[in-house]
């Protein structure tokens, strides 16, 4: 790159970078070097220097994975997927069923097959009819639930229709009146 072409009397550095590259002296002057180096004497020395290299020593790593204080009492348990996922896939599989607990790892029936996990894999599964024990302060509670508005019976023995969609409408805590879709009345008070 440094060698200048007789037909343009440029280097191909000077035609790239626009100046000349800087080159160690010993490609410009050989005799500065001492080019009568016995090579098993280096090779020796090579070897020796590089026996007296001592690998850098670790660093202590003391950071703990957090571990669900849920983990120990939960019967079954939700399984970290490590592998790759594609878009939209759930992280957690399970949930699955604790067959034995050990210190680092426990023992799960995973689709019929028991397997060891690692408890750095595992999430605490809270399942319905699982008691969940926590205290909650109190609440008073105000008298702000929906109502449902009951006409007064009438002496028509048509109904009208009025009478009928207000036979279905609550007032809501705001003062709201709203219809709920019949499919929904027994979940709606």
């Amino acid at each position: 790159r440094n060698a200048v072409k007789a037909d343009i009397g440029y280097t191909a550095a000077q035609l790239v970078y626009g100046t000349t590259l800087r080159l160690p002296g010993e490609f410009v002057d050989p005799s500065s070097c001492s080019m009568n180096m016995d090579l098993t004497s280096y090779t020796n020395r090579l070897t020796n220097a590089m026996r007296s290299v001592k690998p850098a020593s670790t660093r202590p790593q003391s950071t703990d994975v957090f571990v669900q204080p849920d983990l120990r009492y939960s019967t079954h348990v939700f399984v970290r997927r490590d592998s790759h996922r594609r878009p939209f896939e759930s992280a957690y599989e399970g949930p699955f069923k604790v067959l034995q607990r050990e210190s680092k790892y426990y023992i799960v029936d995973k689709n019929g097959t028991n397997d060891s996990i690692s408890i750095d894999r595992l999430k605490a599964a809270y399942l319905e009819g699982n008691p969940i024990y926590v205290d909650f302060p109190s609440v008073q509670s105000n008298d702000t639930t929906p109502t449902l508005i009951i006409p007064h019976p009438t002496t028509n023995t048509h109904e009208d229709t009025s009478t009928v969609s207000e036979n279905k409408l609550k007032t809501t805590r705001s003062g709201r009146r709203v219809r709920f879709p019949e499919h929904l009345n027994d979940y709606c008070t």
